[in-house]
């Protein structure tokens, strides 16, 4: 109960501190990465209706001598980070609502967890494009410009990305939910932090001898995932098959299925869907070798949803790192989630790149992810969910592309 009360405080104080404009985004259900999940909780003012947040944005005349502002503005890149030090940090956030819908509220939400465990007075401003088409995107960059912002966060999908990277010139952005590998425009003012699957599929796949059976759902991720699992496997696979839905009765595909016996089965689909494929392994007594997953199966979900004979022989390949306990507290706090929501840990470990070698705030990192070639770089830990929690197996450490791989 103190430690709780004392995070109240901290937040609390902070927040009295701050100034942040924090437009209310609706929470619904989204596609994210073509992964259907639940988009959480609501906004700030929602989860803490008693906290006092000042409507107030500050100039950025006050952060940035007029002039100099407009020196600086035509050269921010990741190669050239400027030798000024803000006094504090002014963070903008562009969402795309129509688009990310709920994730616009995690990702705020964690952006002002970071900002406060930063125990920095800062500006924060949610920007609201609606959609990710040029003209949306354009008018959203125009209003963050005037209102003198220098560092964007921008959760979009990959069109956006490519959309916004074609158009903007001179910011420094940071897309927390896009790999590098999806974007076909070059923009050095750009950085990103979405997930390698295909490295987590090779970590998986060094627990791999042969015979492979892939089950995916039919969505664009779930088959690039079945795609790299195909090209770097093709001979070990002895079965691939689309299963829409997992709600119907299996037997026919699961029961007396011999290409199963002894197989190694890649699920490759949200975790209640693999929950429902693992549950009916079980109860038709197949007796597979392990099922494997990336990281669209590491939640605590699957405890509540599996028993544990249904989970026992799991492999699944995670991102995500342990962050400092207060962080974690502090984004739970504000109806965040930087243990399991892969896009929130990615928000944060960006945020912390930013405020550490960019914006000269003279701290050490939180995080020890890598930046190489615009492209943040995680390990893969391979995880099997155990009695309740997630034990570690191995773990593979991030090996950076080169320029020409990347590109």
């Amino acid at each position: 109960m103190k430690k709780w009360i004392g995070i109240l405080a901290i937040v609390y104080t902070t927040l009295l501190c701050a100034e942040t404009v924090y437009r209310e985004v609706p929470a619904e259900t989204v596609m994210m990465g073509d992964f259907e999940e639940s988009s959480g909780t609501g906004a700030l003012s929602q989860n803490h209706p008693d906290l006092n947040v000042k409507e107030e944005v500050i100039t950025a005349d006050e952060y940035f001598g007029g002039e100099e502002e407009e020196e600086h503005r035509e050269s921010l890149s990741l190669t050239s980070p400027g030798d000024y030090t803000m006094k504090r940090p002014k963070i903008a956030l562009l969402v795309p609502r129509k688009v990310i819908g709920g994730y616009a509220n995690s990702v705020a939400n964690e952006v002002l967890s970071y900002l406060i465990y930063s125990n920095k007075h800062f500006i924060f401003e949610v920007f609201d494009s609606g959609t990710e088409d040029k003209d949306a995107l354009t008018l959203a960059i125009q209003k963050i410009r005037h209102k003198g912002y220098k560092v964007v966060v921008a959760p979009l999908t990959s069109t956006g990305a490519n959309q916004l990277a074609s158009i903007e010139k001179g910011l420094l952005v940071y897309v927390p939910t896009v790999n590098q590998d999806d974007i076909y425009v070059q923009n050095p003012g750009f950085f990103y932090g979405g997930i390698d699957y295909k490295a987590q599929v090779d970590a998986l796949l060094n627990h791999v001898d042969d015979k492979i059976v892939i089950f995916d759902d039919g969505s664009s991720l779930s088959k690039k995932i079945s795609d790299y699992i195909t090209e770097s496997r093709i001979e070990d696979i002895v079965y691939s098959k689309v299963i829409k839905n997992v709600n119907a009765n299996l037997s026919y595909l699961l029961k007396k299925n011999s290409k199963l016996y002894g197989a190694n089965i890649f699920l490759n689909m949200p975790v209640v869907k693999s929950a429902l494929v693992a549950a009916q392994l079980s109860r038709y007594k197949v007796p597979y070798n392990r099922i494997l997953s990336t990281q669209v199966n590491y939640s605590p979900l699957l405890f509540t949803l599996t028993q544990y004979a249904d989970r026992e022989k799991f492999y699944i390949a995670n991102a995500i790192a342990k962050a400092p306990f207060r962080l974690e507290d502090i984004s739970t706090l504000l109806g965040a989630d930087i243990r399991f929501n892969w896009i929130d840990y990615a928000t944060c470990v960006g945020l912390d790149y930013l405020f550490t070698e960019y914006l000269s705030l003279q701290r050490a990192r939180v995080f020890h992810e890598m930046l190489y070639a615009q492209q943040i770089y995680y390990d893969t830990e391979i995880v099997q969910p155990k009695q309740g929690s997630f034990a570690h197996i191995d773990r593979v450490h991030a090996t950076p592309a080169t320029n020409e791989e990347r590109w």
